[in-house]
């Protein structure tokens, strides 16, 4: 995909007017120069790329008037954005043609095609693979704005002994031993949320689940955002017979920490009608996005669908049109660039804006896109955010969920207890443990 070498970048006036975008000058190169990415260290979370990610990548034969760099997001910079339903969908159709125009119109060169979703490169577009599991030693603060940041209280040198000989204790199978020395622990630090959830499991173990469920909600009390404690209250209730309330604490794991994989366990296990393993989950699109050694930026998703190729084409946009990403989201040009769910969200609209006009023109030509038609369905009736968040940011950047402002958190709540759980359905009377599901 490529514009005239001297067309710069245009944005739609319609759209953005009033944003204020600034243009490039193109440089023009000589004829036959090669002239490579902008000089930048790469960043250390980068893991070399395979011989079949680095084929996708073999230099284009054409020349190249503008280079365009490398670029690689700054893990420190992350927006957050509200929920909101896709009411218009004239308006997704409007902002797939915007983006087309963006990239027909830009300096630079695009190579657009499709790639296997297995060489997609997706921690150089989100950051390094997660841990499997939350850290229950970091603690969210949030300052007088609501800001999340994740700190680590301070350890009392006694009370980290008293934890550590009970952790060996219960490694020996002395569940009233290591009880004693964690409550002790927990006395010492009553603000540090570990030495709780060691005491729950060490009381649990030893059969005194209401002592047990009471120290997960008190580490949940000191930090609401601690999946691994919600997780843990969610199975102890559920020994209880307290089926509703385990549903609602694991929904609330999920959405603290999305795939979480013991989480996704314990649903399968203790919650009636749980998905679970995600029978309805919406899979994201997968593409490889990057330059080349000539400057050539290759836009590959995994299929040739309207949908994917709208999709990372705007990616593509967002990542490599400065002057695109400045006036939509109203910051300076050399803004660096940064994961955002507004981003994420915007161009999913836009690819189910490239769909339904697809759709439109003809509809026999065009067929029926089972995830499309999933991906309009939630936007109309909830939005996008709860989605992009579990399934796409979160997945990769799990502590970002973990520190969502509350609406949005919410907005992942929702998006699990309809799509990854399910609703919970209560026993069905005459099934054994009916009786006991307490809300």
């Amino acid at each position: 995909m490529r514009a005239p070498s001297t067309t710069p970048l245009v944005v739609l006036a319609i759209a953005l007017a009033a944003c204020g975008a600034t243009q490039e000058t193109p440089r023009t190169l000589a004829q036959g120069e090669v002239v490579a990415p902008e000089a930048e260290s790469l960043p250390s979370w980068l893991p070399p790329y395979s011989s079949a990610q680095l084929e996708l990548l073999s230099p284009v034969e054409h020349d190249i008037d503008v280079a365009a760099p490398r670029v690689f997001p700054d893990l420190e910079r992350f927006g957050y954005s509200d929920n909101r339903p896709l009411l218009d969908p004239r308006r997704s159709i409007r902002l797939a043609a915007l983006v087309q125009d963006v990239l027909e119109r830009s300096p630079r060169y695009y190579v657009v095609g499709v790639a296997p979703s297995a060489l997609a490169n997706t921690i150089a577009q989100y950051g390094p693979a997660p841990s499997g599991e939350p850290d229950p030693w970091l603690v969210t603060r949030r300052d007088e704005r609501g800001v999340g940041e994740l700190a680590r209280p301070s350890l009392d040198g006694e009370a980290r002994r008293q934890y550590e000989e009970g952790l060996d204790a219960y490694d020996h199978g002395d569940a009233a031993a290591a009880a004693a020395r964690l409550r002790s622990a927990v006395d010492l630090g009553p603000t540090v949320p570990g030495f709780r959830l060691g005491l729950a499991e060490a009381l649990a173990k030893s059969g005194d689940l209401r002592g047990a469920a009471a120290q997960f909600e008190a580490a949940i009390a000191v930090d609401p955002t601690l999946a691994t404690a919600h997780l843990g209250l969610a199975k102890v209730l559920s020994m209880m017979g307290k089926r509703a309330r385990a549903h609602t604490e694991i929904a609330e794991a999920l959405a603290l920490h999305p795939g979480y994989g013991r989480a996704l366990e314990v649903a399968d296990e203790v919650v009636p009608g749980a998905a679970g393993d995600g029978d309805v989950r919406i899979p994201p699109y997968r593409l490889f996005l990057d330059v080349d050694a000539k400057g050539a930026v290759h836009v590959l998703a995994e299929d040739g669908s309207e949908a994917a190729q709208a999709y990372a084409g705007c990616r593509a946009a967002m990542r490599y049109e400065p002057d695109f990403r400045a006036a939509l989201f109203g910051e300076p040009r050399d803004t660096p660039y940064g994961l955002r769910v507004a981003e994420e969200v915007l161009c999913h609209e836009a690819a189910l804006g490239a769909y339904l006009a697809g759709r439109a023109r003809d509809p026999d030509v065009q067929p029926v896109d089972d995830r499309a038609e999933a991906l309009l369905d939630l936007a109309a009736r909830e939005g996008l955010s709860g989605f992009v968040m579990y399934e796409v940011l979160g997945a990769q950047r799990p502590e970002r969920a973990r520190l969502a402002p509350p609406a949005v958190h919410d907005a992942i709540v929702r998006y699990v207890e309809a799509v990854i759980l399910g609703p919970y359905t209560a026993p069905r009377p005459g099934v054994v443990g009916a009786a006991t599901d307490e809300p």
